[in-house]
């Protein structure tokens, strides 16, 4: 009776262990490797890496996402450090390059004064954290899902006139 009680004991937490883990899904997504066309870009992202390298959170897997929205004949370009590839894929994620060692991705609008492409894709491999065949149902007990830590620093640029303009900086870096 004690070893089928040890045997029923590790199948049932083995059970509960694969639906905590079943919370999210992991998905893929194809990234389109790119390259810095505007020089302008490579200085700004090494005076951010720079500042970010002051920063406690700072460790050399630290990302970042470069969002671009069009307006009008102009772009507003927005960087910002994240820790988790999980939140950035999953948002309107077209491309992606390395600078100084850091991934950045990058969503939104494309511009390709700004950016060229190499031609040749990637796999990237993340957890949805609010796949919605995991969102709880009304009878259901509730669960807290991970959001984004918005504590990390945020640039924002316009560019116009093949120039970038600061328009704010955000940052609760020490």
């Amino acid at each position: 009776m004690n070893k089928s009680f040890k045997i029923l004991t590790v199948f049932v937490f083995c059970l509960n262990s694969m639906n905590m883990v079943a919370q999210h899904k992991e998905k893929q997504i194809e990234l389109l490797h790119l390259n810095i066309k505007e020089e302008s870009l490579s200085t700004i992202l090494d005076d951010i890496i720079l500042h970010e390298k002051k920063c406690s959170y700072y460790d050399c897997g630290l990302l970042f996402s470069i969002s671009i929205k069009k307006s009008e004949d102009n772009f507003l370009i927005s960087i910002e450090s994240q820790k988790d590839i999980n939140v950035l894929l999953p948002l309107s994620s077209y491309g992606y390059l390395y600078h100084q060692n850091h991934l950045f991705i990058l969503q939104g609008e494309r511009c390709e004064n700004i950016f060229s492409t190499c031609g040749e894709t990637r796999a990237f491999k993340y957890l949805d954290y609010n796949h919605p065949d995991f969102q709880p149902k009304e009878e259901d007990k509730k669960t807290i899902y991970v959001f984004n830590d918005d504590s990390f620093s945020q640039w924002h640029y316009w560019y116009v006139n093949a120039k970038f303009v600061l328009e704010e900086k955000s940052t609760s870096c020490d």
